[in-house]
C-alpha cells in the first residue's frame, strides 16, 4: 500500500473505519443479513463434526479477513484522493 501522511494518522483513520463499519452494521438490511448468518451458522455447528466445523469458522475468518483488507485499502486510496481533489480546488 501507498505511505499516506505521518504513521500517527493510520490509527485515527483505522479508528474511523472501524466506527462506519459498526454504524453499517447496525443497519436493517445488515441487521437480517446477520441474523440469517447466525441460523445458518448454528446449523452447521449442529450439523458438521467438530473438526469440520473449525475448517468453516477458519475459512470465515480468512475471508472476513481478506474482505477488511480490501476495505480498508479503498478507504485510504478514496481518502488521498479526496486529499488530492481538496489540493486542486484550493
Amino acid at each position: 500500500m501507498q505511505k499516506f501522511g505521518p504513521e500517527w494518522l493510520k490509527p485515527a483513520f483505522n479508528q474511523r473505519f472501524n466506527d462506519l463499519a459498526k454504524q453499517a452494521g447496525m443497519q436493517p438490511e445488515i441487521d437480517q443479513l446477520q441474523s440469517r448468518h447466525r441460523e445458518l451458522e448454528n446449523l452447521l455447528k449442529s450439523e458438521l463434526s467438530q473438526a469440520q466445523y473449525e475448517l468453516y469458522l477458519e475459512l470465515e475468518e480468512i475471508v472476513n479477513y481478506r474482505s477488511t483488507l480490501i476495505k480498508q485499502r479503498l478507504y485510504f486510496a478514496g481518502l488521498k484522493d479526496g486529499v488530492q481533489l481538496l489540493r486542486e480546488l484550493l
